[in-house]
């Protein structure tokens, strides 16, 4: 009789998933993402030129911004603009900062030709001075966040949260959230060529997919989901050697133009092509891992992974 009021284990999950408060996973997941941005924010106080901090805040800012998305429509807008915009010129500030740290790891691990040693040197010290001032745009938006109340501006945006009107169910909440994020990834998986801007933008909707999937996770089975992340870590992998390549040889380009570099404009023009050369062949080697048979893999598993559960 009792199991018979009890229903199956996979009618209890689905009776404790729509128990669940989609309200309170928003407000768990922004204050949890907006806490470590502020967090790797400061801890540059000590060191502005700490390279592994400045790679943390930038992955900090994208989970962020992908936390505002995944819930974006039960934020009050103008908080949510708020947020979104200063998230996104706090990781283009510490853009520059992350180019250099890695260029000078490209620099320090090639092999130079002829007698490069003295000049790949000279480039190195040269990137080293140029370090602490690409970090300046880092410090000078933490005073502007600072000035502007952040943590109370979170807390605010949080309560607003918590505020809001109905609840809505929970699972099917997630999984249409999700399956919107699922979808505008791959219309640009289907329409993206082998050209830059196609596969820079096939990355960042990469990113936003994976972090979508770590945010909605109560709601996809833990086998479906381990193989979907896996998949699109390795995607990340093979476009992030790709952009790293041609970032690296668009900011040789620039420096091999400037004056005052004749001395060294032999070992750069010989880096840029070197990274030119290997962002190609990192093109290549992503689309021949990208088949159309591993795309219809990848959709397939996250069209189970999103079905919906049989009561």
């Amino acid at each position: 009789m009792t199991g018979r009021r009890c229903g199956s284990p996979r009618r209890l999950e689905t009776a404790c998933l729509d128990a669940a408060s989609v309200r309170g996973l928003a407000g768990q997941t922004i204050r949890r993402r907006l806490d470590a941005v502020w967090h790797e924010l400061h801890v540059t106080r000590g060191d502005p030129c700490d390279r592994d901090g400045i790679h943390r805040l930038r992955v900090a800012t994208r989970r962020a911004i992908a936390a505002i998305d995944a819930f974006a429509d039960l934020l009050p807008e103008r908080g949510r603009r708020w947020f979104r915009r200063r998230l996104r010129d706090l990781r283009r500030a510490a853009g520059e900062a992350r180019d250099l740290d890695v260029l000078a790891d490209r620099i320090s691990s090639e092999s130079s030709p002829g007698s490069g040693g003295p000049a790949r040197r000279r480039l190195a010290a040269m990137l080293a001075r140029r370090r602490p001032e690409a970090c300046e745009p880092v410090l000078a938006q933490r005073d502007r966040l600072t000035e502007a109340d952040w943590p109370v501006r979170a807390e605010r945006l949080i309560d607003r949260i918590a505020r809001g009107g109905k609840e809505p169910a929970f699972a099917r909440y997630c999984r249409r959230r999700l399956k919107r994020t699922v979808r505008r990834f791959f219309d640009r998986a289907d329409h993206a060529t082998g050209r830059r801007a196609d596969l820079h933008r096939l990355r960042i909707d990469g990113k936003r997919l994976r972090y979508a999937l770590e945010i909605f996770a109560p709601v996809i089975p833990d086998g479906q989901r381990a193989k979907c992340q896996k998949t699109l870590e390795a995607l990340q992998e093979c476009l992030g050697r790709y952009t790293d390549h041609t970032s690296a040889a668009e900011r040789l380009r620039r420096w091999s133009a400037r004056h005052g570099v004749a001395e060294d404009r032999r070992l750069l023009a010989w880096l840029q092509r070197s990274e030119d050369e290997a962002a190609d062949e990192a093109c290549r080697g992503f689309v021949s891992w990208w088949t159309r048979s591993r795309q219809r893999t990848l959709r397939r598993r996250f069209r189970r992974a999103l079905r919906r559960k049989p009561a």
